[in-house]
Parts: C-alpha cells; sequence; structure tokens
C-alpha cells in the first residue's frame, strides 16, 4: 500500500518581496512545474502571518515527493519561485513532511 505524504514548506519573504510577488512566482511554479508531476495530489499556498507562508503539498507517495525535490534542484522555474524566499533565519525546519493515515474527498 502506498501512503501519501503531505509536506508544509515555511516561506518568508525576501527582503523587498512582497506578497503579490509571491502570488505571480506561486502562480508560474504550479503551471510551469507542478501541474505537470503527476505524483503531486494537490497543492495550496496559506499565509502564516504577514510576511510568513505555508506551501502545503500533497503527494502520492515519499517516492513521489523525493522525485519532485529532486527535479526542483536543476529547475529554473522552481529557482524562480524559491529566489523571493528567505527561509535562512527561521524559528522552525522550512520543511515539515507528515504521511497520511486517511484521506477523504
Amino acid at each position: 500500500m502506498t501512503t501519501a505524504v503531505t509536506i508544509l514548506a515555511t516561506i518568508k519573504l525576501a527582503a523587498g518581496k512582497t506578497e503579490a510577488d509571491l502570488l505571480i512566482a506561486s502562480d508560474i511554479f504550479e503551471k510551469e512545474f507542478v501541474s505537470k508531476e503527476a505524483g503531486v495530489i494537490r497543492r495550496e499556498l496559506v499565509r502564516k502571518s504577514d510576511n510568513e507562508y505555508i506551501d502545503i503539498v500533497q503527494f502520492r507517495s515519499r517516492k513521489d515527493m523525493e522525485a519532485v525535490m529532486e527535479k526542483e534542484k536543476t529547475c529554473q522555474i522552481c529557482h524562480q519561485f524559491f529566489s523571493i524566499m528567505d527561509m535562512s533565519d527561521m524559528d522552525e525546519p522550512p520543511v515539515a513532511i507528515y504521511p497520511s493515515l486517511a484521506t477523504y474527498p
């Protein structure tokens, strides 16, 4: 049985970047990269505070998650999305991984 995996990626905007910049970059990232990855079930961007956000991504499996994360390392679209972020001074790890117990429609 394959267990779905959800990641919570904390995002802090880089100096000079705005929420509007994040939304534009996120839309491009979604259309040009994420939507083409069969292992991604869904993705949601949420506001945590004025300058912090959480990118919630659910994958079919841990293997799918690892494959996507590996592709991100060499993807220019991904690098453009990540360039608006400053995750160097976070109180918590920037990415937390959770296995699903059950999923519902």
